[in-house]
């Protein structure tokens, strides 16, 4: 054997060397790569379950909250529930009715009708304060939406960025099935869940200023 198939060997063999660290390298990073991004899809997850179900117990402790603060603590009613938890999601503001959450205003009316044991005198004597819960109610479960919007604006930035990243998002699976919308007995898992949380309750109001483009003058 003479000295150039000699060197004709060795330099196949490193070539064969070269090509198989490269391909350890590309498995190596892709797999550190993946693995990256699969933690970062259950971390995210993980904090929208977790947020989704704070803003229903936002919801909870406010209704738990109001009939502390007009003494109706043992008198809970399906039906006064309904009233407060659409309250906080803003169906009485601004009502074509008229009034808010004033004294005789459509929120009035249907707190008399959902809690008759008590009077509408002694209603009427507490409405100031039951005004400063709903307002404060109100701004706090928008804050609450608004986090979960942004949470989930994250998501979808994360979801969708970088050729090679969104690729590999998608082979991973996401959104999975660890995303999980629950509410009450129900569960909703992966895209399902994450349509769920996109829909933030609007007042009808507002749905139909994003329908017709028009915005109704606030009602004092």
């Amino acid at each position: 054997m003479d000295t150039d198939q000699v060197i004709s060997i060795i330099n196949n063999h490193w070539k064969k060397l070269v090509a198989v660290v490269v391909i350890l390298l590309v498995i190596v990073l892709t797999y550190s790569t993946a693995n990256g991004l699969y933690n970062t899809g259950v971390q995210q997850e993980q904090r929208l379950d977790a947020q989704y179900l704070d803003n229903q117990n936002y919801l909870s402790q406010y209704i738990l909250g109001f009939h502390e603060q007009v003494g109706i603590a043992q008198a809970s009613t399906t039906a006064l529930d309904q009233v407060l938890s659409d309250a906080v999601k803003g169906r009485y503001e601004n009502t074509s009715a008229g009034g808010g959450y004033q004294v005789n205003s459509p929120f009035f009316n249907a707190i008399v009708e959902a809690y008759p044991e008590k009077s509408t005198a002694q209603l009427v004597a507490s409405w100031q304060k039951i005004q400063d819960y709903i307002s404060s109610g109100r701004e706090g479960y928008r804050n609450t939406q608004s986090k979960l919007l942004d949470m989930l604006r994250v998501y979808d930035t994360w979801r969708n960025s970088g050729i090679i990243q969104s690729v590999i998002v998608r082979i991973l699976g996401y959104p999975s099935n660890r995303l999980i919308a629950r509410i009450g007995e129900n569960n909703l898992y992966g895209q399902a869940a994450l349509d769920k949380m996109y829909q933030i309750v609007l007042t009808k109001e507002g749905l139909d200023a994003y329908n017709n483009g028009v915005q109704n003058p606030l009602v004092p």
